[in-house]
C-alpha cells in the first residue's frame, strides 16, 4: 500500500493554498476610500460636462491654436518636441495644469507655460481629450 506520497504531496498542496489565504482585508481593517485624492484634478470629461454645450470648447481648436505648431498634427512631436502618444487624458491634464501653474518640468517649460497661461480649466480637458490616449 503506497499511498503515502501522493496525501503527503496532496497535504503540502493544501497547507501551501491555505497559507495563502484570501486577498479580502479583515473586518478590522479599513481600506481607503476609492475616490480621487485631495486636490486631484477631475476628469477632463467632467470638466466639460459641467459646461452648457455651447461653452464647451471643441480640443481640435484648442490644439490647433496651440498645439499642432510644436507636437505636430498628429501629436507626433516635431524635432526635440516630445510627442504625446502614450499620454493619457488625466495625465495631459495634469501636466498642462502644471505648467500653467509655472512648475518647472525641463527646457521647454518656459514655452509651454505660456502656450497654456490663457487656456481655462475647460480648454484644458478639452484638448486633453483630443489629444490624450
Amino acid at each position: 500500500m503506497k499511498k503515502p506520497a501522493p496525501l503527503a504531496a496532496s497535504l503540502l498542496l493544501f497547507t501551501l493554498i491555505a497559507a495563502c489565504g484570501d486577498s479580502t482585508p479583515p473586518a478590522t481593517e479599513t481600506a481607503a476610500p476609492a475616490g480621487p485624492s485631495a486636490g486631484a484634478l477631475p476628469a477632463p470629461g467632467d470638466v466639460l460636462a459641467a459646461l452648457p454645450p455651447e461653452a464647451q470648447p471643441y480640443g481640435l481648436d484648442v490644439y490647433t491654436a496651440k498645439c499642432l505648431s510644436c507636437h505636430g498634427d498628429l501629436g507626433q512631436g516635431i524635432g526635440q518636441v516630445p510627442a504625446l502618444r502614450g499620454v493619457t487624458r488625466a495625465a495631459m491634464q495634469q501636466k498642462l495644469h502644471d505648467y500653467r501653474a509655472g512648475k518647472a518640468f525641463g527646457a521647454q517649460t518656459a514655452v509651454m507655460a505660456q502656450a497654456v497661461a490663457a487656456l481655462s480649466d475647460a480648454e484644458i480637458a478639452a484638448v486633453s481629450i483630443y489629444a490624450g490616449e
